[in-house]
């Protein structure tokens, strides 16, 4: 093994350590702060406003269409929180639009928090 794959291998080594995955539900009609510690900064990986999942994440009655994300809503989310220190999302129609009519959605943001 040559020198610059070992260095390479070190960083990524180091990196996955130091930059777990995180996972943020915000159900719809709630809003909450997300924020990586002091010095800091959000790199987020993928986001959606909609449902996927059953009714284990965000319970609702109403978690017949899980297949939908709004349209634009990842670059929504992008603009609001990545190489942020902190954000703020709201989980509503009114900001994303209505991909589901009838079935009760949530934000889903995953992300890390890398140096800034």
């Amino acid at each position: 093994m040559n020198t610059v794959a070992v260095f390479l291998f070190a960083v990524c080594a180091v990196l996955a350590v130091c930059s777990a995955k995180r996972h943020v539900f915000i159900c719809e009609g709630s809003s909450g702060p997300i924020t990586c510690a002091e010095g800091k900064k959000m790199n987020v990986l993928n986001a959606y406003y909609g449902r996927t999942h059953g009714n284990s994440i965000c319970y609702h009655s109403a978690t017949s269409n899980q297949n939908c994300k709004a349209y634009g809503s990842e670059a929504k989310i992008r603009t609001s929180c990545h190489n942020q220190q902190s954000c703020s999302l709201t989980a509503n129609n009114g900001v994303f639009g209505d991909p589901c009519v009838g079935t009760y959605k949530y934000i889903e943001m995953v992300f890390t928090c890398v140096n800034a």
